[in-house]
This record gives C-alpha cells, sequence and structure tokens, in this order.
C-alpha cells in the first residue's frame, strides 16, 4: 500500500503495532532513536505496524532483524499487554502490543537504517522518548 493511502486509514480506523522491549542482563532497555517522521530524532522502542497476511511471531521477526539486525527466535518473546496511543502517535489512535526480549549486547553490525539512526541501551530513560513508549515503559517500572 502507498504511504500517502496508509496515513489516510488512520482516519478511519486504529493501527495494529508491536513494539519490543528489549533488555539487557544489567535490565538496561534498549531504545532506537528514529532518523524519520514522525517524531524524527526521539527515542523509542523498536517496532512496526503488523502488516496485511503476517502473523504476529513473523512481525517480531521482521522488526528484529530490520531494525537490529538481530535473528530471534519470537517463541522466546514475551508478552507483555496490548497499550492504546490515542493522541501522543501524530497520525492517530495506535494499539501498541508489547513483547519483551533478552539479549546480552547489541550486535556489533547493528547500523543505521533508513528508519534508525543510533541503538543504544539505558540504564535510565532518555528525556525525548516518542509517542507513548516513555508513558510505557516508566508504567512497567523503567525509570
Amino acid at each position: 500500500m502507498p504511504q500517502k493511502l496508509f496515513l489516510k486509514t488512520f482516519a478511519y480506523v486504529p493501527r495494529l503495532a508491536i513494539s519490543l522491549i528489549v533488555e539487557n542482563k544489567k535490565r538496561e532497555v534498549l531504545l532506537t532513536r528514529r532518523a524519520i517522521p514522525p517524531q524524527k530524532g526521539f527515542w523509542h522502542m523498536p517496532g512496526s505496524f503488523i502488516l496485511k497476511g503476517e502473523s504476529l511471531q513473523r512481525c517480531i521477526q521482521r522488526i528484529a532483524q530490520k531494525e537490529l539486525n538481530l535473528k530471534v527466535n519470537p517463541k522466546s518473546a514475551k508478552l507483555i499487554g496490548v497499550f492504546d496511543d490515542l493522541h501522543k502517535d501524530p497520525r492517530g489512535h495506535v494499539v501498541d502490543i508489547i513483547y519483551k526480549l533478552k539479549i546480552n549486547a547489541i550486535p556489533r553490525q547493528t547500523e543505521e537504517t533508513e528508519e534508525t539512526k543510533e541503538v543504544k541501551f539505558f540504564n535510565k530513560l532518555p528525556s525525548l522518548i516518542g509517542f507513548n513508549h516513555g508513558d510505557t515503559l516508566r508504567g512497567l517500572g523503567y525509570k
């Protein structure tokens, strides 16, 4: 679907997305800095809208591969919950399914992508977090 048409769908229906809480052994959370609008330059959890015909497990694999260059077993992802973002995504209403993955380190081959310009673990959340991700992470006990 062309991007322009996809953005128009927000006027009619909520969009379903998956976001990943990626944590290391120190319980630091991995965030990525957006390289594209909306909220370019803000930190956020790796994530994506679920594509038509795509299973939840395949979406988890796609996000991990595309944004972090990680090959993951989606069965190792733990469902954390389902969260509403009614107002913090400028495109419109998003329903976010959040899963948690544990990894040891950021892969060396993680590079900037079209959508991500930086990947970093945080033991203290940065102030500039996009969408509802800061509220969600703080609500889950991250500081």
